[in-house]
């Protein structure tokens, strides 16, 4: 039988496993077992046991990072600093080491994803927003905005070299050759498109309110305080959780479930943990506040950098293309002036919804520069 291996960075369940067993330590969840039979009109799960050595050194990193390239772990740079100094696992946001519906899964990641477009030069994973980024620039970026790491491995490490080994086995398994090569011909859950709330942009988040269902839904599990104990948490007769917040092992601005309206339907989709799928959509979103919400402890990440590139060859500044759920990097001039002079409080707005007026006012601006 085959052992099915469960990557935006990111949160919820970091149940380890061993590379050479099937035991995933709760048989039957879907954020641990992923449905090989559901998949298998597509997708064939891989079989970690007959990997080559360097895919289940890759597959380690990816569900096991803190205790393999972590301060507790034994792979580390020369001089001996760790690669990761935060508790988080990739897998806190790739769901079982990335094999998980809906749960920012890594199948498509090896395809065309970050392919250079001949003529522009731009890939078409990030080329909207006016740069080019490859497979090893996307790690190097979830190490800085997930793992809060000061240093970052070069792109030649053999850490890197591994973790693309494992992340081009996953893609091995898409049965269709033409989906292999063109990610967007995937199905929406193999990760082309993140789990959504219908209506999201025109609802309101309330954090106050999310704080309560907060301790009633995840604290369990989470922990009031939010940070935790990370994968450290042993001995102890609950799933292993990663913090949701603090300036060591919390999520940065930069990552993608700062945006409420992702988070939300990360938490809808997944959480509870025994229960899923049974929180309302507004219930979702105010807990997504509260955790992000500006009193809490978080990094910046890449935030500063982000949505800033103002010479895009459609002449659509990239301001204009980000969500509107992201209060991250440049905002296009007049923008913020526009809803405080009436008399809306411009980053509650950002962080909290409704988010329609918005994404209005930037299409509109967008109209303007096309001419039409």
């Amino acid at each position: 039988m085959k052992t099915p291996v469960a990557i935006a960075c990111a949160l919820f369940l970091l149940t380890r496993f061993a590379v050479a067993g099937n035991d995933l330590g709760l048989d039957g969840h879907d954020m641990v077992e992923p449905d090989c039979d559901a998949l298998s009109s597509w997708y064939e799960c891989r079989d970690i046991e007959d990997a080559p050595a360097n895919v289940r050194r890759g597959f380690e990193y990816t569900h096991n990072t803190s205790s393999t390239l972590g301060p507790d772990g034994n792979i580390k740079f020369s001089d001996g600093t760790p690669y990761s100094t935060a508790t988080t696992a990739c897998s806190s946001c790739h769901f079982s080491a990335g094999q998980v519906p809906f749960g920012t899964p890594l199948w498509q990641t090896a395809t065309n994803k970050y392919e250079p477009d001949p003529v522009t030069g731009l890939g078409r994973y990030f080329g909207p927003m006016g740069y080019y980024r490859d497979i090893r620039d996307s790690v190097i970026d979830c190490f800085r905005n997930c793992m809060n790491t000061d240093r970052t491995l070069d792109k030649d490490d053999p850490v890197m070299d591994d973790y693309v080994a494992y992340m081009e086995w996953l893609t091995e398994g898409i049965k269709d050759p033409a989906m292999r090569e063109d990610f967007t011909l995937l199905p929406p859950e193999a990760g082309i498109g993140l789990p959504r709330i219908a209506g999201v942009s025109s609802m309101r988040a309330n954090p106050d309110r999310g704080r309560r269902q907060y301790r009633n839904q995840c604290a369990d599990c989470h922990d009031e305080d939010g940070p935790g104990l990370g994968e450290y948490r042993v001995g102890e007769d609950r799933p292993r959780t990663p913090a949701l917040w603090g300036m060591r092992d919390g999520h940065s601005r930069a990552a993608a479930f700062y945006r409420n309206g992702v988070l939300a339907a990360y938490i809808q989709t997944h959480m509870p943990l025994d229960d899923p799928n049974t929180l309302s959509a507004q219930q979702a979103l105010n807990i997504a506040a509260y955790i992000n919400a500006p009193d809490k402890p978080r990094p910046d990440g890449l935030a500063d950098t982000f949505f800033c590139f103002d010479d895009l060859r459609d002449g659509i500044p990239a301001a204009l293309k980000k969500p509107a759920d992201w209060l991250v990097g440049c905002t296009y001039p007049g923008e913020r002036e526009h809803f405080e002079a009436q008399g809306v409080d411009y980053e509650d707005m950002v962080l909290n919804g409704p988010w329609s007026a918005l994404t209005a006012w930037r299409q509109e601006r967008i109209a303007e520069l096309q001419g039409q």
